[in-house]
Parts: C-alpha cells; structure tokens; sequence
C-alpha cells in the first residue's frame, strides 16, 4: 500500500478529532473525504501531508513525496502564473516541462497572456487554477486536493474532474469537496469520516 493510516488519534484543545482512525489506500484511484463541517477532512489532509506532526498513531507513506492543491491559492506574488508553477513543482523545469504546463494552462482556458501575469493581477477562479495546475505539474505519487474547484466555473470545473481522473490512474488522488457535481463525476471511493 502507498498510504496507511493507523490509530490516528488528534485533538484539537479539548476537541476530539479522530479517536484510532485507520484506513488503507490503493496505490492509485481517487478517494474523496467527506464529512461535516469540523470534523476535520482538512485535518487529515495536512496530517498525510505531513504538514502537522501534533497527533498520535502512525501515517505510512513509505516516503512517497506528494504534491498539494490547497484551499489557500499559497501563490507567490513575486513570480508570474506560469512561474508560480515551473519554478514551483520542478527542481529546473525543462522545455519539455515548459511545455506540458503551458498545455495545461490552456486547457483550463488561461492564455499565453494570462500565464505572465502575476497573482494580484488574477481573479479568484484564475488563481485556482494555477494552484491546480501547479499540484498536477509536481509528478508525486499522491496528489492532494482541498475543494480544488471552488472558485472555478462549471466548464472549466468539469475539466479539472477530467484531468483528475485522468491522474488517478497513476497516482494516488486524495480529494475534499463539497460540490455535488465533483462526487457525482468522479468515480471515487468515498470516506465519511464523521460516520467514522
């Protein structure tokens, strides 16, 4: 397995989170995190991420790097769109990197002038996207996704469900929405960890 979790237990002050939660992934497909509000779907992203070590038990990722959506765009306002991803995802992005980005860009309809402005400079739903792209560029073995499409229209919504099926069958998807078109359209195994 790619990913195991084992008796993950996570308070927050006095407030339960998970009380010896396990679960085991596949080493690829798309397993979309549901829950209420609270209930800490965010939580078990950082947690697998790695991002926050303040819990108990054991998450097994046999090293596996991952790569991240979140739901703060975490864009750096110094660089361009596109350099918000080339210099982001690879070490030195080639032209064959280039390339492909720019491919993405402009499958989710941002243009070779949208890809040299910087972020104050795009809409939220722009912004979403470059994030996206970013987590998709980055090749890691499990990619994590927090309402990706948040911000985004409808079109350009269902594209990046495409694009995240597409990189599910290579790779492990870890996803949080709350947009009933992205459950519905994507074949996923869905966890509801307040039912847990």
């Amino acid at each position: 397995m790619s990913l195991t979790i084992k008796n993950l237990n996570k308070s927050f002050d006095e407030k339960t989170i998970f009380t010896d939660f396990s679960y085991s992934f596949s080493d690829s497909g798309i397993y979309v995190i549901s829950g209420e509000s609270g209930s800490g779907k965010t939580t078990l992203l950082r947690i697998i991420s790695g991002l926050d070590n303040n819990y108990t038990g054991t998450v097994e990722r046999n090293s596996l790097d991952v790569s991240i959506c979140f739901q703060e765009y975490r864009l750096f306002n110094n660089l361009t769109a596109l350099e918000n991803v080339t210099e982001i995802s690879f070490k030195k992005a080639t032209d064959s990197d280039i390339a492909y980005v720019k491919s993405l860009f402009k499958r989710l309809n941002l243009t070779e002038t949208d890809m040299q402005l910087y972020p104050d400079e795009l809409s939220g739903g722009m912004k979403q996207r470059v994030a996206f792209i970013r987590a998709i560029a980055k090749k890691a073995p499990i990619l994590i996704l927090d309402e990706p499409t948040k911000e985004v229209d409808q079109e350009n919504a269902l594209i990046m469900r495409r694009i995240i099926k597409e990189e599910s069958k290579t790779r492990l998807v870890l996803m949080v929405t709350h947009k009933a078109d992205d459950i519905s359209d994507i074949e996923a195994t869905k966890i509801d960890i307040s039912a847990r």
